[in-house]
């Protein structure tokens, strides 16, 4: 059954980045024309200040994955599924700063409740399809063609928000959908609900949360190094891998495939 999202819906996500109207925005499918593709890159390395396109790819994947965490919260907290099909989404313009962070705004912003006689674990794969398989993979793929940027990296950029979603935004919830749906996707999810995979991507990078004792916190330290540190600011993210970071904040592996990616591969 399709109905429009709620008022109190509508502003629960809009804590991810969700936007019910963008004034200054584009349709997210032209990321996959080769010229628009190209453009958008060039100008998002320069609005970021980025060394380079590879650069900015990571960056953008990184931020780009606040639209899944709005499908999948959607679909654990609610029981409803958003179209996050590419032709019906939109994405705000980039602005100067490497502090842009972009919002999401969708066409047709309807969206299909789970049917109570509905089998939830059929309509779960249906909804992952979607959002990854048939929306994520081809601009990740993309991506990996055009910039020469490992998946390994681009898909952990995406990783890192979901275990936040699950493990922070619903770790209070009472909601059961959210310890099956965090194990479903992890664990059972097979690798075609993602893309042109036989495995699914994600689960290499789930690994236990170690204490560091100069930030007094657990983290999950990354298998990739997302080249954070690149940008103008020249900080590296808390979870990196990077062993390899001399005291100037340059990475030995330069703009390559850095050793933690390699080792990890």
């Amino acid at each position: 059954m399709a109905k429009m999202l709620s008022e109190p819906e509508r502003i629960q996500l809009e804590k991810y980045r969700y936007k019910s109207g963008l004034e200054h925005s584009f349709p997210v499918a032209e990321l996959l024309d080769e010229s628009f593709h190209k453009d958008f890159l060039k100008n998002l390395t320069d609005t970021l200040s980025a060394p380079n396109e590879k650069i900015a790819a990571s960056i953008f994947i990184k931020r780009y994955a606040f639209l899944a965490v709005i499908s999948l919260y959607a679909m654990t907290a609610w029981n409803k599924q958003l179209d996050v099909s590419l032709d019906n989404v939109v994405m705000e313009k980039a602005e100067s700063g490497e502090n842009w962070l972009p919002a999401f705004s969708l066409k047709d912003a309807t969206v299909k409740e789970m049917d109570p006689n509905e089998n939830r674990s059929e309509w779960r794969k249906l909804v992952l399809k979607d959002l990854f398989a048939n929306h994520i993979y081809p601009i990740i793929a993309k991506l990996e063609k055009s910039f020469g940027i490992s998946k390994l990296i681009l898909w952990e950029n995406i990783a890192v928000y979901l275990f936040w979603l699950y493990e922070s935004e619903l770790k209070d919830s009472e909601n059961d959908n959210v310890a099956d749906d965090f194990r479903f996707l992890l664990f059972e999810a097979e690798g075609q609900l993602f893309g042109a995979y036989k495995l699914n991507p994600l689960q290499k990078y789930f690994s236990e949360k170690l204490h560091l004792p100069e930030q007094d916190e657990e983290v999950r330290i990354r298998k990739t190094c997302c080249f954070s540190y690149q940008l103008p600011a020249g900080k590296s993210c808390k979870t990196c891998p990077c062993s390899h970071l001399a005291k100037d904040g340059v990475c030995h592996d330069g703009e390559n495939i850095c050793t933690a990616v390699r080792r990890f591969a």
